[in-house]
């Protein structure tokens, strides 16, 4: 039977440095499992124990805009 805590993780794929996020999951009996990176296919993470991981999703992020650190300002 799980616990009603749930907690929210961040993991970063070692091969490609793509961000995830999973939900983690408390659980009396023992569960094991991993996560591939959907972009080059490494393990972003391996568990085994009273715990679950389940829900994983890449983190959106913004990309950087260029140009616009000084926009409208006069020399």
């Amino acid at each position: 039977m799980a616990n009603s805590i749930w907690t929210i993780e961040e993991f970063t794929c070692p091969g490609c440095g793509m961000n995830y996020t999973a939900t983690k999951e408390d659980h009396t009996e023992q569960h094991s499992g991993s996560f591939k990176c959907s972009i080059c296919n490494g393990v972003v993470h391996t568990w085994s124990g009273h715990h679950h991981f389940f829900g994983w999703a890449a983190v959106k992020t913004r990309p950087p805009v260029f140009g616009r650190r000084w926009a409208g300002v006069e020399w």
